[in-house]
């Protein structure tokens, strides 16, 4: 895959910020501020699936009885 370079400019109180997280997770700045950009798109996706499957919510509950039936009998 191919990688491409991007410039984000934080001021030096930010920068000092980030710098101790990632000096203390052991990581370099540039794969901090990769991993928690990343991390927070993962949350976005995630909380948009969570509300389109509150929107296509019909109601209907099981109990966790009939759940395991269910499961026993798909397989």
């Amino acid at each position: 895959m191919a990688m491409c370079e991007i410039a984000v400019k934080f001021d030096e109180s930010e920068r000092a910020l980030i710098q101790g997280h990632a000096d203390a997770a052991g990581m370099s700045f540039s794969e901090f501020v990769k991993r928690a950009a990343l991390e927070k798109a993962e949350d976005m996706a995630d909380t948009e699936a969570y509300v389109e499957a509150l929107d296509m919510d019909d109601g209907t509950r099981y109990p966790m009885e009939e759940v395991l039936c269910m499961a026993v009998e798909a397989e």
